[in-house]
């Protein structure tokens, strides 16, 4: 048992082969099936833009909510991310609404949910770092790689055009070709010299984190197919969405098992149970229940206005989804400090 322990270390996995293959390799599958099954026909579309929202989408903005919000504790550290940002950012976002329509809201939606998701993998690259007792702020190389596949597919999007995102406008800066041909150099070079420093390290006998190889990797496959494969910006939005939602709410459950790997907190009663290695499926139930039934009162109660305030519906939508982009970057940044 020592020596398969050892093994399993040595590999430095976030928790273990199966958690981390399911984290990096199983999401990456479920995002490729679905997208490319949505890009069969426009009804194939709908149900997997259905099922994306309500089963991963919704239930991963509430899983942020499962870090400071789920105990008496959480929400007094957390009061004004819960009640004192959301009537701020409503705001701004009506602000955004009233000066720039529909198209302002969708641009700044299109270019910070971008960011959100490459944070996401940043983060979650240094995660892997820090599990293998490697210092993130040393592999300057990995961030290289983690930000510019980005940058290249929103430069090749911002060069393509195009006028309508998800069913509403969208404008994107002209970005001339060359400077899209540079960033994809600069892409695929740092690749070549990460792909290289990898395959140095595992003749030498002194491998990097396997770990974290394979997740940047599925972080360049996403991002490749996602903006730059897929010729329509919607469909290949929709890849790197599932990849995220997905990635996301199994991120969070390993870091709540990880805080609370001591057992029940009788402070935190609720929480530290839910997160316990054998209550995955609870966790994910409660997550789901949350998320649907916030989004379906919400859907209710703006549903019932008229045509007329339409902004007003996307207002509501819109300011739920920047309120989660702040909250989250907050939060992790934080406790990332807190180490």
């Amino acid at each position: 048992m020592r020596g398969s322990d050892d093994a399993v270390r040595s590999v430095d996995w976030l928790r273990g082969p199966r958690f981390d293959l399911s984290l990096i390799v199983g999401v990456l599958a479920l995002a490729l099936v679905l997208g490319g099954a949505a890009c069969l026909s426009p009804a194939l579309f709908a149900a997997v833009i259905a099922v994306d929202f309500w089963l991963l989408a919704y239930p991963h903005a509430a899983s942020t909510f499962t870090r400071i919000a789920f105990d008496r504790h959480g929400a007094r550290a957390h009061a004004f991310l819960l009640f004192g940002l959301p009537p701020l950012v409503f705001a701004a976002t009506a602000g955004a609404v009233t000066l720039g329509g529909v198209l302002a809201v969708n641009t700044i939606y299109f270019l910070w949910q971008s960011w959100h998701y490459t944070r996401q993998s940043y983060g979650i690259a240094r995660a892997y770092h820090r599990s293998a007792g490697v210092d993130p702020a040393g592999d300057r190389l990995s961030d290289v790689v983690v930000f510019a596949w980005p940058l290249w597919g929103l430069l090749h999007r911002a060069h393509q055009g195009p006028a309508l995102f998800y069913g509403g406008p969208l404008w994107l800066p002209p970005v001339p070709k060359l400077l899209v041909t540079a960033a994809g150099v600069v892409a695929l070079a740092a690749l070549a010299a990460w792909t290289l420093r990898h395959l140095r390290s595992l003749r030498s006998g002194r491998p990097r984190s396997a770990g974290q190889a394979l997740f940047v990797l599925s972080h360049v496959v996403i991002t490749a197919v996602s903006y730059i494969a897929i010729p329509e910006i919607t469909p290949g939005w929709l890849f790197i969405n599932i990849w995220h939602n997905a990635q996301y709410l199994l991120f969070v459950w390993a870091m709540n098992v990880r805080r609370f790997e001591r057992g029940v907190d009788p402070q935190r009663p609720f929480l530290s149970r839910l997160c316990q290695p054998d209550q995955a499926l609870r966790y994910a139930l409660v997550c789901l229940a949350l998320g649907a039934g916030f989004y379906f009162t919400l859907g209710q109660a703006t549903g019932r206005m008229s045509w007329d305030v339409l902004p007003f519906v996307l207002v509501c939508h819109q300011t739920v989804n920047f309120h989660h982009y702040i909250v989250d970057a907050v939060i992790w940044r934080s406790r990332g400090r807190r180490g």
